[in-house]
């Protein structure tokens, strides 16, 4: 099998080394459902850089058939013009390296904005293979929510429409975007962040120390501020709270700013972004709720399914992809989408009735951990080997 993983990671490679600034794979599983020993070549589309950096480390490198192509990241201050450069220059290191492209078998790629035109080039060098495109998030929306403006957003839709009529499949993460984005060639395909060895087991409450946990990016999509705000009206209410953050991004500095304006610093960890992901579930066991705050758009949330592996009751609002995961009451709580005040308050409400009724805390953690137990990576992993095979051969 020969690969080509179109991202916008960065990416430093040695002869048994490579580093990437996102998550690509999980050793067990390899990389869509295939073990290494069965990928001839992998070649990573994204951003090259010729000093190592703080990401994913994976001992694999060149030595193991793996290519990175693509130029070095220009930083995009100018959202549309410092864009479209980085679109020219990536297109430029396709071109120059096409003689290791045109033997591909699939190429695969999460939906961004570089995409449809990358696709366009790689269909004239990569003759024989098979194009997936997979809509993990409703970027149109967020995109939108964030810049407020309508020709960006009609750009993305018609980028994103794009990119799928030039797939030969389009993977859709959830019933929420398969609603919104199906086309002919869409089907729903499933993704998950947990193992089998990653369940825990159900929880209890401690109601004289409740720690609350968020764990994502820190951008204006998933609403970072608002688990602060609960934090300190719960501490006001005579609680003691503490919350963990763990993440990182755009609104770091002002996420530091707001707990030292609230006067919170002795009540909020924050851990950054964790790569180890055995850290990031010791961490989610010492927490008792998850918040999980996010704008409309959401695809998923494999934060989610993370913490229902180690029986946290989550509260989310009601974004998209979390109805299909949460079930109001039963698993956790949904709330609706209001001002920054409006959604706090409800998980307020929310928090003080599970404080109040241990029983149904451990009620909840219980069938978390039975809803986890359909969400396992191996199986979903499979089912995204045998989709590609099978498109292979057609």
């Amino acid at each position: 099998m020969k690969i080509c993983y179109i991202t916008k990671n960065k990416f430093y490679l040695e002869k048994n080394f490579l580093i990437s600034s996102g998550l690509l794979w999980y050793e067990e599983t390899g990389i869509l459902g295939f073990k290494f020993e069965e990928i001839e070549k992998l070649v990573l589309l994204g951003f090259k850089t010729n000093e190592k950096f703080d990401g994913y480390i994976y001992n694999r490198g060149s030595e193991n058939g793996i290519f990175v192509v693509g130029p070095k990241f220009r930083e995009e201050k100018r959202y549309i013009l410092d864009r479209l450069i980085n679109i020219f220059l990536t297109l430029k290191e396709i071109w120059k390296n096409r003689k290791i492209l045109k033997d591909i078998d699939l190429v695969f790629a999460p939906f961004f904005e570089y995409v449809v035109f990358e696709f366009l080039l790689l269909k004239l060098i990569c003759k024989k293979a098979k194009f997936v495109v997979y809509i993990i998030g409703d970027y149109p929306e967020w995109n939108y929510r964030k810049k407020k403006n309508k020709l960006l957003k009609t750009f993305l839709l018609v980028s994103q429409r794009l990119s799928q009529l030039l797939a030969d499949e389009c993977w859709i993460l959830s019933n929420y975007l398969m609603s919104k984005y199906k086309t002919k060639n869409s089907v729903l395909v499933r993704s998950s962040s947990i193992k089998k060895e990653d369940i825990s087991l159900p929880k209890t409450i401690n109601v004289e120390k409740i720690t609350l946990i968020f764990v994502g990016r820190f951008a204006k999509e998933k609403n970072p501020q608002i688990p602060i705000l609960v934090a300190k009206a719960l501490k006001e209410k005579g609680y003691n709270v503490n919350l963990n953050l763990v993440g990182d991004g755009e609104l770091k500095a002002d996420i530091e700013e707001l707990i030292r304006r609230l006067e919170l610093n002795e009540n909020v960890k924050m851990f950054g972004w964790i790569k180890d992901r055995r850290k990031l579930f010791e961490i989610l066991k010492e927490s008792n709720i998850l918040l999980f705050t996010s704008k409309p758009g959401e695809g998923l949330g494999l934060t989610i399914l993370e913490a229902l592996s180690q029986g946290l009751p989550v509260i989310a609002t009601r974004c998209g992809g979390p109805e299909e995961v949460i079930k109001d009451g039963i698993n956790g709580y949904l709330v609706d989408y209001s001002t920054d005040e409006g959604i706090a308050n409800q998980f307020i409400d929310k928090i003080e009735f599970l404080i109040k009724n241990p029983g149904i805390y451990e009620e909840i953690s219980k069938n978390n951990i039975e809803e986890a137990r359909k969400w396992i990576t191996e199986e979903f992993s499979k089912i995204q080997r045998e989709r590609i095979l099978r498109l292979i051969k057609r």
